[in-house]
């Protein structure tokens, strides 16, 4: 699903709410997207379609709410710390 125009977001009839709401419910993809703001480009949405379906189960950062992205960055990021920290061991004490 691909909310055009974005940049016109005064104007819109669909909120990011209602968009990303109805997407989760059908398992589809929710962007938005701008020729003029050169926003939510069209190369990143066939990337995460190809994704998509390549991958199902696969996580579409676009299809996530402000609170998503956090708590989704958050976790990222302990798992960044984990495997830094068993790469160390590793050349250490291999």
């Amino acid at each position: 699903m691909v909310g055009n125009k974005s940049d016109l977001y005064l104007e819109e009839e669909v909120t990011d709410e209602e968009g990303l709401k109805l997407a989760k419910e059908i398992n589809a993809i929710y962007q938005r997207t701008s020729a003029k703001s050169d926003s939510g480009s069209i190369d990143e949405l066939f990337m995460n379609i190809g994704k998509k379906i390549l991958e199902p189960d696969s996580v579409i950062e676009s299809n996530l709410t402000k609170d998503e992205k956090k708590q989704r960055g958050k976790i990222l990021l302990k798992q960044q710390i984990r495997e830094e920290e068993q790469a160390s061991k590793k050349r250490c004490c291999g």
